[in-house]
């Protein structure tokens, strides 16, 4: 098998694992672009491997968003309008805020630290070019995120919410986008590090919807940032004490 100059490297990976990453890396590149099907028989034979091991490796990656499979039309690489992506923004914009308030208060140290030490990772990644491992870093800041709300309903449909949204874009975004990306997620940390729920909502709230309308054309109101917004969310997740104190 071969790897997206030439060849799959084997390595001690699992084949499938080294099948859905030579796909999703072809994804990154745009050698598979949205809207394109994926053909289990003709691309295990390409790459020299079972029907059942592509077939595995695209669960992997409908999982993580870069493909979509419906019935009676196989598999596709992930495409979404401009109407799709708004559309879920305005469900996202109802959820991760909770998750974020819920984080500010549950942060430690040694998750502060977690997601100080991605960030890093995710510069790095930028200066080098890496796409794929800077979308990997980003993913994992949000599920850290979303896993310190120390609720799993919420952490799970963020997670399929969101995961179809992050690898679309992925696959469109011009290198230059990286660098308003990483500092999104500077100012989401700044915002977690002060331990105040509101002030966390808020922080997050600009720097992401600032970031979406900018490059996405993403419409959202504001109200979350507002005290009675915050307050709202923090009540509903049974932090209305807390959230009282911080204010």
């Amino acid at each position: 098998m071969e790897d997206s100059t030439g060849g799959l490297a084997g390595g001690q990976r699992s084949l499938a694992a080294r099948v859905s990453q030579y796909i999703r890396e072809q994804i990154i590149a745009s050698r598979l672009k949205p809207g394109d099907r994926i053909l289990e028989i003709p691309l295990a034979k390409e790459l020299g491997v079972s029907q059942p091991t592509v077939r595995e490796a695209l669960k992997e990656l409908e999982y993580e968003g870069f493909v979509t499979k419906m019935a009676r039309k196989g598999t596709s690489v992930t495409s979404l309008s401009s109407e799709d992506i708004q559309k879920i923004s305005e469900v996202r914009a109802l959820l991760e805020p909770a998750a974020v308030a819920k984080a500010a208060v549950h942060l430690t140290p040694k998750s502060s630290q977690r997601l100080r030490e991605i960030t890093e990772k995710m510069a790095q990644a930028l200066d080098a070019g890496d796409r794929l491992t800077f979308h990997h870093l980003d993913m994992t800041f949000h599920r850290t995120i979303w896993k310190l709300s120390d609720n799993e309903y919420l952490e799970r449909a963020l997670s399929r919410l969101l995961f179809s949204l992050f690898a679309f874009v992925l696959s469109q975004q011009e290198a230059s986008v990286f660098a308003d990306a990483l500092r999104q997620h500077h100012e989401i940390l700044a915002g977690l590090t002060s331990g105040d729920p509101e002030e966390s909502v808020k922080r997050f709230w600009d720097a992401t919807w600032d970031f979406w309308a900018k490059h996405h054309q993403v419409r959202l109101e504001r109200d979350a940032t507002s005290p009675v917004g915050v307050r709202s969310i923090a009540s509903g997740l049974g932090m209305k004490d807390h959230v009282s104190r911080a204010g």
